[in-house]
């Protein structure tokens, strides 16, 4: 081509022995090899450059992804824990139920609930916050589980008490009789009450304990003697026959006599004493007692 402008790179050694050389470039080349050249610069530079960020972009990844392992092992550790707190919940409402049970209350039921599902995600931020909260819940049930036993053993005790105690009538019938000094049928004091009964009536015993006295007693005629607890005991009179024999362990409303005429009487009927310490005190308050009202006996 007639109007194609060249370039021309000579190359002039520096000794004269040496032979010098030319180099003819067409101008489009030169400019076409320059271009090439300044274009795969800019490549590798970029290419450079995002591989420094896709490495970031990599190195952030794997931190979030170590993160979330993290956060999942703590979402697993708070799910365990709170089945461990439902669990023990339902001890406690359990134990509560049994002890309303015992002392004759209505059942409670509460509203709150622990789930032992957590959300699928928490903020890093809150983690710590739960963590404290669910140290405060276990230091929380245990003192409700040390309060709640020591209720429960109170309770139990109350109740092997209240059994022991005479609180109810040993036969179905009405006083003739009362606790007292009295000028009929006999003149004296009447250390008892005496109930009317048909003849042969079972008698029940009012608290439990074990019999400590089974047979005939002067004016008493066939009589039984029950010990109870803290130095009480009761005494069945004018009995037909017995249901016992010393020694023998009884429960609150088992049959110990039969409703007799033996002894001092004037008809069929039961002299019934409440003894405390061996002295005779009035049965009366030793009637229709409730564990609250036998508590106040167990004052006295």
């Amino acid at each position: 081509m007639k109007n194609e402008k060249y370039y021309t790179f000579m190359v002039v050694p520096h000794d004269s022995q040496g032979k010098g050389f030319s180099l003819r470039i067409p101008r489009k080349l030169l400019y076409a090899v320059i271009g090439s050249f300044v274009l795969l610069c800019f490549l590798f530079a970029s290419s450079v450059v995002y591989s420094s960020i896709l490495s970031r972009r990599l190195v952030h990844y794997r931190t979030a992804i170590e993160k979330n392992q993290e956060q999942k092992e703590v979402i697993e550790s708070f799910s365990e824990k709170t089945k461990e707190v439902d669990q023990a919940i339902y001890e406690l409402t359990k134990m509560d139920k049994q002890l309303r049970q015992v002392l004759g209350l209505e059942s409670w039921k509460g509203k709150m609930k622990l789930s032992s599902k957590m959300k699928s995600y928490l903020p890093p931020s809150q983690v710590e916050e739960i963590s404290e909260k669910l140290k405060l819940a276990d230091a929380e049930l245990e003192q409700r589980k040390e309060s709640l036993a020591q209720l429960k053993a109170w309770v139990n005790n109350v109740q092997q008490r209240f059994a022991a105690t005479p609180s109810c009538w040993p036969l179905n019938g009405y006083i003739v009789s009362r606790y007292g000094y009295r000028t009929y049928p006999w003149k004296g004091l009447h250390t008892g009450i005496d109930i009317t009964g048909r003849y042969g009536s079972p008698i029940k015993a009012t608290a439990d304990g074990v019999v400590t006295f089974v047979g005939w007693r002067q004016a008493y005629g066939k009589t039984v003697i029950v010990q109870h607890s803290h130095g009480v005991s009761t005494l069945y009179a004018h009995n037909s026959k017995y249901a016992v024999r010393v020694g023998q362990p009884i429960k609150k409303g088992q049959v110990v006599c039969f409703v007799g005429t033996t002894g001092l009487t004037t008809g069929p009927h039961l002299h019934y004493e409440v003894r405390k310490n061996n002295r005779a005190i009035n049965p009366i308050a030793y009637l229709n007692l409730n564990i609250l009202t036998a508590s106040r006996a167990w004052r006295e």
